[in-house]
């Protein structure tokens, strides 16, 4: 049968029924306000939708505090019972089609779920009941069909922005499904999408992500099973976790910085301890020193006398090895710096050579700069700046900072380099003395080579030594020029510099081999050391005064022996000596040498032409300088092949 034909009968069965009973039924719903629907069935099997029963509260007045009972496990196929005494009201079409929104049954027990009740569904229900009608009904009907005519309802809470952006396609603002052709899916780079829209996205415009404008096809479409997407904000999550990482790291980097203080403290703390332990110790002996001097020094006046006019004297302070598989050979110091500096070979496993620093404040070796593949003949320091010359028979002249410990400049040679020297009054222009005899002269602005060379001798011999003599102060006799001091064994010369790049040769009548040249700026004195000769058997060191004349017309030069001093039978060695101002008598110089026969070192005062000391040395010494110590005042080093020794001076009573 078709469903109106069936709905007729359905209403004229029920308008039969309801005409006798209806009065039965407001009777009861009055009488018993408690009363509940016990059996509801469905009145034929053409309804499709579930049968609801409405109910009203126990006072008979409207209540929105209605509850419900769902009805979806009473089959259709069984007939409808009522012998529970109580009726029903069955609805029209068009009344059924009023309430199909409603899918709910209310009863009187379930009072906890009554504050979750949709409120649209329940202004609907009071609309629709008119005012006289009982307060129990039931209705039932079956579910609508939505009508596309009428826009759909809004929503009961407004969702976000933020929560919209994690289930609307991007390119059609859309909510995706999760099925059919607007289903969820996502690219390879991870952006989603609805499958419809990135489809045609990528048919239609280049093969590229929108959001991101990575490479894609259509083959990196992969579907995504889920509902619904919602993405969380963990930026600033992510951003602490960083930021906390770090300072741990930072933390624990401080706690291994504070255990590595702790410990270098420890040790400082222990040093300290025992140094001023040693300190009590000194001062304990001090004391009793003091007591005792009384006893001895009131033996005899003669011996006080004698001990308060004595001179002072040299003590060696400290002894300094430098290794016993090397060889050192040179010296050379820098007030400015603090700093002396050795010419040493490597160990024996290795093959170079270079310049090892030593502190003047504490007189303590502190690295080595490896500089040369061959034997470095000669050093000097540079008057104002940490800059070291040397020169090596490897060929090569070359600058060395002691500040960074690298090499600066290299000037190749034509052959062997032999010495070295400092211009005192440019400090940008060096010497170097070369094997054949050639003098050239360099300026360290100038890097591609010599700025000019001194004129030649008719000596092939190597350059053993050179000093340069800064200009001093004319008088109507002497001129006083600046220039250079030159030593080739048997002959030597002094180059008066005319100009920058003009020098006039004076060779100087010497009897013996000069091994040595040593400059006294503030006396003007040179000292030449000798090898003994057939006609000298001794080492000789002359002190000698350079005498130029003021006359225009005379240009020569001559030296005039001052003072000479006899040392040992031989010299083997191209040891160096030095003049010095005595530390007690400004007016007063010293000549100082060491000598192989003595295995000493010997001391001459020029003033008096006598020796006034004579140092004692484990081994042969090869150059000196004389210094000012960090706290110990005047002293004079002294070194031998494999030792550095420091002598300090003590005053005078």
């Amino acid at each position: 049968r078709s469903s109106d034909a069936e709905m007729s009968d359905v209403d004229a069965d029920v308008d039969a029924e309801t005409e006798t009973e209806g009065s039965d039924i407001e009777d009861g719903l009055l009488s018993d306000s408690d009363a509940t629907v016990s059996n509801v069935s469905t009145v034929s099997d053409a309804w499709d939708g579930d049968l609801d029963i409405f109910l009203g509260s126990d006072d008979g007045s409207d209540s929105n505090d209605m509850h419900f009972v769902e009805t979806e496990s009473y089959s259709d196929d069984e007939d409808y019972d009522d012998s529970g005494g109580s009726s029903v009201q069955v609805l029209s079409e068009a009344e059924q089609l009023d309430v199909s929104s409603v899918v709910e049954v209310w009863t009187a027990h379930d009072e906890a779920d009554a504050a979750n009740v949709d409120l649209s569904a329940d202004d609907t229900l009071d609309n629709d009941v008119e005012e006289d009608q009982p307060q129990e009904q039931v209705r039932s009907s079956t579910p609508p069909q939505p009508d596309p005519t009428v826009p759909p309802a809004p929503p009961a809470l407004e969702r976000s922005v933020a929560e919209e952006e994690g289930m609307v396609c991007t390119i059609c603002f859309e909510a995706w499904t999760n099925s059919g052709e607007h289903r969820l899916v996502s690219l390879k780079c991870g952006h989603l999408y609805g499958q419809n829209c990135i489809e045609k996205w990528l048919k239609g415009q280049p093969a590229k992500c929108p959001q991101c404008n990575a490479a894609a096809k259509k083959a990196d479409i992969r579907h995504i099973y889920a509902q619904k997407l919602k993405v969380l904000d963990t930026t600033e999550l992510d951003r602490v976790v960083t930021e906390l990482n770090v300072e741990r790291e930072k933390r624990k980097r401080s706690e291994v910085e504070v255990v590595l203080l702790n410990q270098k403290y420890k040790l400082l703390h222990c040093d300290y301890e025992k140094l001023k332990a040693e300190l009590m110790d000194l001062k304990e002996v001090q004391k009793k020193m003091r007591c005792e001097a009384p006893a001895w020094l009131g033996e005899g006046s003669s011996r006080s006398q004698s001990q308060r006019s004595s001179p002072g004297g040299f003590t060696l302070d400290r002894v300094l090895h430098l290794g016993s598989s090397t060889s050192c050979r040179n010296l050379a110091t820098s007030a400015i710096l603090g700093m002396l500096v050795a010419s040493q070979s490597q160990s024996g496993l290795f093959r170079g050579y270079g310049i090892r620093k030593v502190s003047l404040m504490d007189f303590k070796s502190s690295e080595f700069i490896l500089t040369h593949q061959g034997e470095i003949r000669d050093i000097a320091f540079h008057n104002s700046d940490a800059l070291v010359l040397s020169a090596s028979l490897d060929k090569s002249v070359k600058l060395t900072s002691v500040l960074t410990n690298s090499i600066v400049q290299t000037y190749p040679q034509p052959v062997e380099a032999w010495s070295c020297a400092w211009d005192r009054e440019n400090s940008n222009r060096f010497f170097a003395g070369l094997r054949n005899g050639t003098v050239s002269v360099y300026d360290l602005r100038v890097t591609s080579g010599p700025v000019c060379s001194l004129p030649g001798t008719d000596r092939y011999r190597p350059v053993v030594a050179m000093q340069h003599v800064p200009k001093g102060h004319p008088s109507s006799e002497d001129r006083s020029p600046s220039g250079l001091l030159v030593s080739q064994f048997q002959l030597c010369t002094f180059f008066e510099k005319r100009s920058e790049t003009e020098f006039q040769s004076h060779p100087l009548d010497l009897e013996g081999n000069c091994t040595s040249v040593s400059f006294e700026p503030n006396t003007r004195h040179v000292l030449m050391t000798c090898r003994p000769t057939p006609e000298t058997p001794f080492v000789t060191h002359k002190v000698c005064n350079l005498s130029f004349p003021a006359c225009p017309d005379d240009s020569s030069g001559s030296f005039h022996v001052v003072q000479s001093f006899s040392g040992g039978p031989t010299q083997v060695q191209l040891s160096r000596s030095c003049l010095c101002v005595d530390p007690e008598d400004v007016s007063n110089f010293w000549v100082i040498a060491g000598d192989e026969s003595y295995k000493a070192v010997l001391i001459w005062d020029v003033a008096s032409g006598k020796r006034i000391h004579q140092l004692a040395s484990d081994g042969i010494v090869l150059d000196l300088a004389p210094l000012e110590t960090g706290g110990s005042g005047w002293g004079l080093a002294a070194l031998a092949k494999s030792a550095l020794s420091l002598y300090t001076w003590k005053a005078p009573n």
